[in-house]
């Protein structure tokens, strides 16, 4: 996108009283929500150094912790896959499921990032996103507005407007919403050929992968079909379990939960349960890289500098492609272009709120001025 592109996208944004109204009401209470989440879990702090230490150590040489984790993880209908490039990702996931395949999706930002759902429905597999953010975003064919809360700019009222022809019912209020997605969401888990999750983290040692959930679509995604599919990228390599647990209990402190409803981790597959058969694909595209954006990689995507930022307060996910604000412009640069990058760079403010909520330290402030100087 060029400065002019994302100058109008914004200014369009601003003209939404819908999204203006369901940004505030997203935003208006994320310090007091992290506070809270941080004062009752005192040790996060202490665990956000551990899991900074122990990423660190595992990004100092990717491609050897790549190949430590496939070593754990490869075994019994195990099967690991490496994508140097996003359609390398989505040849392989042609290779494993065919048109006329129906799937159901947990969260993930990396098939967001490489659109790879509509991939997947351009080559006519039917897929259902099962996190309802993420289903409120297909229905109304839009991009994430956040990476944890992905509909956090919508409105109930448009929630409803999109969710009634689709379950087929009069929907009352949030609660009646997500009833009625369940139960049009329950039967298509039973029958679906594949299921699609993606990873806060994995761990070397064991080779496990690690998601976390609120909603429970997670475990049924993962468990149900037969065929289960993990899409994920290096920087999720963690050297043990422990850290791995880390991370995605950190990730979910700093964004704001005092607790998380479910922690998953998947070893299997089992001969008496679960799918009979796991693909692991995980994801460079870009990452492997020893320049100053290198120090992206730390983020372990808890959207804390996003809720954070004053432009994301008021105009949400008009500022960014994928990745959306602060931490969003560097991961634009990664994995997308540099050039888009500079244009989203230069509407920053340079108010340093996200190095300060960042567990991981980031300096995003720098980084944003070395992608707008052209030094990176």
């Amino acid at each position: 996108m060029s400065y002019k592109q994302v100058h109008r996208k914004i200014l369009r944004a601003l003209q939404k009283e819908d999204l203006r109204k369901g940004s505030e009401a997203a935003t208006k209470d994320e310090l007091k929500k992290r506070r809270y989440a941080i004062e009752a879990h005192k040790y996060s702090l202490k665990w956000a150094e551990d899991v900074k230490n122990a990423k660190s150590s595992m990004l100092s040489d990717i491609e050897s912790s790549v190949e430590k984790f496939r070593e754990a993880f490869e075994g019994k209908n195990k099967h690991f896959y490496f994508a140097k490039t996003p359609e390398n990702l989505k040849n392989i996931i042609y290779s494993i499921i065919k048109p006329g395949d129906v799937g159901v999706k947990s969260k993930s930002m990396v098939g967001e990032e490489i659109e790879l759902r509509q991939f997947m429905e351009g080559k006519g597999i039917k897929i259902y996103e099962t996190d309802l953010g993420e289903f409120l975003i297909q229905l109304a064919n839009e991009k994430p507005a956040h990476m944890v809360t992905p509909a956090v700019n919508m409105s109930e009222e448009r929630a409803r407007e999109l969710l009634e022809p689709v379950v087929g019912e009069k929907l009352s209020d949030v609660t009646s919403m997500v009833l009625g997605v369940r139960k049009f969401m329950r039967k298509i888990f039973f029958s679906a050929d594949f299921g699609m999750v993606g990873a806060n983290a994995l761990s070397a040692d064991t080779g496990s992968v690690i998601f976390i959930t609120n909603e429970g679509n997670g475990a049924l995604t993962s468990t149900l079909p037969d065929k289960l599919i993990v899409i994920t990228s290096v920087e999720k390599i963690y050297p043990t379990l422990l850290d791995a647990i880390k991370a995605v209990t950190t990730q979910a402190i700093f964004s704001g939960f005092e607790y998380t409803t479910y922690v998953h981790i998947i070893n299997g597959p089992y001969d008496l349960y679960g799918p009979k058969e796991i693909h692991l694909i995980m994801l460079d595209n870009g990452r492997i890289r020893e320049d100053d954006l290198k120090e992206t990689l730390l983020c372990i995507k808890c959207g804390a500098c996003q809720f954070a930022c004053p432009v994301f307060q008021v105009v949400d996910g008009a500022w960014g492609h994928i990745y959306t604000a602060a931490i969003g412009v560097p991961w634009t640069a990664i994995t997308n272009s540099k050039d888009t990058a500079r244009s989203l760079a230069a509407f920053c403010l340079e108010c340093g709120k996200c190095r300060e909520v960042c567990p991981m330290k980031i300096d995003i402030p720098e980084l944003i001025r070395k992608i707008r100087a052209k030094e990176v």
